[in-house]
């Protein structure tokens, strides 16, 4: 016998209270006075008899009334070794099956042991029982609600598919926590159907089961496994005069404890381009280099196989090829330019790799509205923003996304621009500052947060301090915040504006070597090819992306500006399952892509002919490592620091709280406590009648 809360037995000192009621007397209430003792002084009468308890019937109730109440208070229990020991637990459970659909659950036949372990789970389940099934890989989602029909959760694991996320435990063990916090079910239960993926588990989640929470795990994981995957493509892109050279190599490797030689194909468009053998050692890497193929035109989709086995997920890499990636930038020079004024701006431009830059000269006379069709950017050296049609299709052609820069010299002077270069131009223009009896201004200030000079901030990736500037125009910003480089005298170096979805950059000296010498410093080249980047809005065409990435989906095979019209029109995005999702005009372009393929978006009411986009997903290859992690270690970061371990089967072991209430003998004694005051209650009124 022991008491939960035995500070409350010291309520047993109590029992003072009927000894001294039984052992002090009072006076009779009756006193009857005689008048010839009222003078004899008062001497206090003592009986011995008073000092013994003659009710020892009464005494004993009240005795046994209050002892009842204080062991009522410290509630009793009674340690036995059968109360003490595992019990069944009874009533109906609120399970949750927790079932792997990550893609390593394809490996050998572990998704099949999976559906077949939830159906047994299932099977199981009692006719109170209610049960919720959640499929789980990087996110968690509940595919049932809590339910009591068997077919139903049948249906839905017969219809569970493998994904092709990576493993992450966190999300679903929270989502388990939340459904089984808000049942009322007495017995609660967690089946984890999982391949116990190492890399899914670091143990900093903060998630806690709540107590006394079963959990049942079915471990589909093999002590040897084997696995070869292809984790990457390198693309060198190469120009052999028109034509766009594509050369590919893969990375492979075996995780196998025996070598491996595999049979690994490029594909293109689908059809096979080349072949190649490749042996790779046991735990070890190895690629797999093809030709160079000529890329045609438009939007190629390429395939990367490399063999089979039991994981085949991983064993293929997608990718996309587009032609005409290189910028195509038109120079626009005087008529009677020499020939080395655009000299340096060419050369320097042609360099470029990252991407190719197509550039042409022409003479101000020579160029007319068809010239602009297909540029990326247009450069005005030394010439004005021209008026009439071609100053209307330029305006146009910026305004849709294309990139102008205007480079100032000797032949721009303010009369020379119209009233087309107020609708463009980033500042007005002035008259020429000459520094050349100070030898020359520098460049005080670089905005290196721009885009444009992102690429010099780390130290010594660039320096601008020694190109000397022996003339400018000065000009007038019209937006303080459109100045991208300042010289030492606060004079604008270079502006810039934005026109509907183009850019229009503004440099105030020139782009050879007739006012300045920045076309022989180093940093001549990387300025130009980031200039040229940022004013056509060139974004590099990713290859491929990762399942789980978030993009933005807008198309990008119509040139310039289809970023901004894709906006305002409706979108349908084929996933490569064959689901089409719909995104209405105005609603977000950014897409989560969850699985491995290729997706494909276009525009509804598009022009007839017009390429679709395409993107390449591949999967996240941290799930190809098969290592398992030991379910012991996960059980023990799952308890509750005030619960123990947490049970494995449906025997649990009762606290002595929960024996307690089980018991329930505070209750008797409370009962048989106010039956014996009943009953002294009784007594005490009889016994006084008597007395009486």
């Amino acid at each position: 016998m022991s008491f939960l809360a035995p500070w409350f037995l010291l309520g047993a000192g109590a029992l003072a209270v009927p000894i001294l009621v039984h052992l002090i007397h009072k006076e009779r209430k009756n006193i009857v006075v005689f008048p010839s003792l009222m003078f004899v002084q008062r001497i206090p009468y003592k009986s011995l008899r008073r000092n013994h308890i003659r009710d020892w019937m009464l005494f004993a109730l009240r005795c046994l009334a209050i002892l009842l109440l204080v062991a009522a208070f410290a509630r009793p229990l009674v340690d036995s070794s059968a109360s003490a020991a595992p019990i069944a637990v009874d009533g109906a459970r609120e399970v949750v099956v927790l079932l792997d659909r990550s893609y390593s659950m394809g490996y050998a036949d572990r998704w099949d042991r999976a559906r077949a372990a939830a159906r047994r789970t299932v099977d199981g389940l009692g006719p109170q029982d209610r049960a919720t099934l959640v499929l789980f890989a990087d996110k968690a989602e509940a595919v049932t609600g809590a339910s009591t029909e068997p077919s139903a959760l049948t249906a839905a694991i017969d219809a569970a598919t493998l994904g092709s996320g990576r493993t992450r435990y966190g999300p679903a063990l929270k989502l388990a926590q939340g459904i089984l916090e808000e049942s009322d079910l007495p017995r609660r239960e967690v089946v984890l159907i999982t391949d116990f993926q190492k890399i899914g588990w670091d143990g900093d989640d903060d998630v806690r089961l709540p107590e006394r929470t079963t959990l049942t795990h079915v471990d589909l994981s093999d002590e040897e496994t084997s696995n070869t995957a292809v984790t990457g493509v390198t693309l060198q892109r190469d120009f052999s005069g028109d034509r766009e050279r594509v050369g590919a190599s893969a990375r492979l490797t075996n995780t196998g404890a025996q070598a491996r030689t595999l049979r690994v194909v490029l594909e293109l468009n689908g059809r096979p381009l080349e072949t190649r053998e490749v042996s790779i050692a046991p735990n070890a890497a190895a690629s797999a280099t093809f030709e160079p193929f000529a890329l045609p035109s438009g939007i190629s989709r390429g395939t990367i196989r490399a063999g089979t086995d039991a994981l085949p997920h991983d064993n293929l890499f997608r990718f996309v090829l587009s032609a005409g990636q290189a910028l195509s930038v038109l120079v626009v020079e005087q008529a009677d330019a020499p020939a080395s004024r655009s000299l340096y701006l060419r050369r320097a431009l042609g360099l470029g790799d990252r991407p190719p830059i197509r550039t042409e000269v022409r003479k101000a006379g020579q160029v007319g509205p068809a010239d602009l069709r297909g540029r990326a950017l247009v450069i005005l050296n030394d010439v004005a923003i021209p008026g009439g049609a071609l100053g209307r299709a330029l305006h146009d052609f910026v305004n849709d996304g294309g990139g102008l820069l205007v480079a100032l010299g000797e032949r721009t002077t303010p009369n020379a621009f119209g009233e087309a270069a107020v609708e463009l131009l980033p500042a007005t223009i002035g008259s020429v500052v000459d520094r050349t009896g100070d030898r020359g201004a520098t460049l005080a200030f670089l905005d290196y947060t721009h885009p444009a000079f992102e690429l010099f901030s780390a130290p010594r990736s660039g320096d601008f301090s020694s190109a000397r500037f022996y003339r400018y125009r000065a000009v007038t910003a019209r937006a303080s915040e459109g100045v991208l480089a300042r010289f030492d005298d606060g004079g604008v170096a270079l502006a810039e504006r934005r026109v509907g979805a183009g850019r229009v950059l503004l440099w105030t000296s020139s782009l050879d070597n007739f006012w300045t010498d920045l076309a022989v410093q180093p940093v001549y080249l990387p300025m130009l090819h980031q200039l040229a980047k940022h004013a056509s809005g060139f974004a590099e065409a990713r290859p491929w992306v990762t399942v789980g990435q978030v993009v933005d989906i807008a198309p990008e095979a119509e040139g310039a500006g289809a970023a901004a019209r894709a906006a305002t029109t409706e979108l349908v995005v084929d996933a490569p399952l064959g689901e089409s999702r719909r995104l209405a005009p105005g609603e977000s372009r950014l897409v989560e892509l969850t699985e491995q393929g290729f997706y494909e978006v276009r525009r509804i009411g598009a022009r007839p002919g017009t390429e679709r986009r395409v993107i390449a997903v591949n999967l996240d290859l941290a799930e190809s490592d098969l290592s398992a992690l030991d379910p012991q270690e996960m059980t023990a970061s799952l308890a509750r620091p005030d619960a123990g371990t947490m049970a494995q089967s449906s025997l649990l072991t009762l606290t002595p709280v929960e024996r307690e209430r089980r018991q329930s003998l505070w209750w008797f004694l409370l009962a048989a406590a106010l039956i014996a005051l009943g009953a002294e209650t009784i007594l005490a009124n009889r016994l006084s009648r008597k007395a009486a």
